[in-house]
């Protein structure tokens, strides 16, 4: 992965390159965005771009030895750290070992990874995952060390915000003085939930969503999705590349008739099929519950644009076109507003391993108060 691979960001690509090259790089960097952003994968090219033996002034050259390891992710120079399921110190090494086989098999495929795809990865649904004190131990135990090739020493913190309250504490020290040459790039995709102490030791780099052209560039280039496609997905997407990648799956007749259904159903009040439709959400994936929601977000907003603008919001010509344009005539701005929140609390509660039967059947009874007002 190098800066050529990810579209825009010019301006932080050259702040990252300008650091390295007037020797003002941070021992501890906080790359923050929304999920699918450009956040791991411009933390990835910045650790190639200073391992690389040939870069030139704006990029790594991707032919020289540490460029190719890293292309694979086996720099041994450069660890990763990621939210998992608890072990037992004596199994600790073992697991640490047979998740990081996974973890380079989803980086390696997709730059753009959440915490939906790792979890769905290793089947951890129902369990706790986080960043332990054992993982502490790990980070001061490989930061003492010296480094195998005698470059700059790299560790990557996927999730800090997932970080046990023991395990940063634990951290506090080697994170305010580090060995020379050691580099902490934490890569986090909800900046409000870290802790103080983390934040205050970190050097912030905010990564703004991708633009929709930027999405479909990519989508086309190396998805091989049609134009016609790539824009409609990217326009759903809200600037992140993962769930443009989700959407791929969705987008089309399915998702909308399932939605459209859905909003029959709270309108109609009809409470046996709001049971039936909740017991099918309950049954899919979490990856799943999440894509129906944030779809049903995407839906919302264009139809908040479009009933705010008096109209006036360009409505693209297909199902989902008109849906938009007759749910943002019936509903009133207000509720189309109230609903939109009720989805992100809904996703979040989710996340928290909320009940999904019960979250859904509470949010669409909500929604059957919401559509009556006018």
């Amino acid at each position: 992965m190098r800066f050529q691979d990810i579209p825009g960001l010019k301006d932080i690509k050259s702040h990252l390159i300008s650091a390295f090259e007037n020797n003002r790089i941070a021992h501890a960097q906080l790359f923050s965005g929304i999920e699918g952003s450009g956040a791991f994968p411009l933390s990835i090219a910045f650790a190639t771009y200073l391992l690389c033996k040939n870069k030139s002034h704006d990029d790594a050259c991707g032919q020289c030895e540490n460029c190719q390891k890293m292309e694979k992710f086996i720099h041994p120079d450069v660890h990763f750290f990621y939210p998992k399921p608890s072990s037992k110190s004596g199994d600790y090494d073992k697991a640490l070992s047979e998740s990081l086989k996974k973890w380079r098999e989803m980086v390696q495929t997709n730059l753009f990874p959440d915490l939906n795809d790792w979890i769905a990865i290793n089947g951890f649904e129902n369990k706790n995952i986080l960043i332990s004190k054992e993982d502490s131990r790990k980070i001061i135990k490989t930061v003492s060390m010296k480094s195998f090739e005698g470059d700059f020493k790299i560790l990557f913190i996927w999730y800090p915000e997932r970080m046990h309250p023991s395990a940063a504490n634990a951290m506090l020290k080697v994170l305010e003085e580090p060995p020379t040459q050691t580099i902490y790039f934490m890569i986090t995709h909800n900046y409000e939930n870290l802790l103080s102490t983390i934040t205050s030791r970190t050097q912030l780099i905010s990564v703004p969503p991708f633009k929709n052209g930027e999405i479909e560039n990519i989508l086309i280039t190396q998805r091989n999705v049609s134009p016609e496609k790539a824009a409609k997905v990217s326009h759903l997407a809200n600037g992140s590349m993962s769930k443009a990648y989700n959407e791929l799956e969705s987008v089309g007749e399915i998702a909308y008739e399932k939605f459209q259904s859905w909003m029959r159903s709270c309108h109609s009040r009809n409470y046996s099929e709001l049971i039936t439709q909740s017991e099918s959400f309950a049954q899919s994936s979490k990856p799943d519950q999440k894509g129906q929601l944030e779809y049903a977000i995407s839906l919302i907003r264009e139809s908040v644009l479009f009933s705010s603008s008096n109209g006036a919001f360009p409505i693209r010509g297909d199902q989902e076109g008109k849906f938009i344009r007759n749910f943002g005539n019936a509903v009133s701005f207000s509720s189309l507003e109230k609903i939109a929140v009720l989805l992100n609390e809904t996703i979040g509660r989710l996340e928290r391993n909320a009940n999904p039967r019960i979250s859904y059947m509470t949010l669409s009874i909500q929604f059957c108060d919401l559509l009556q007002r006018k």
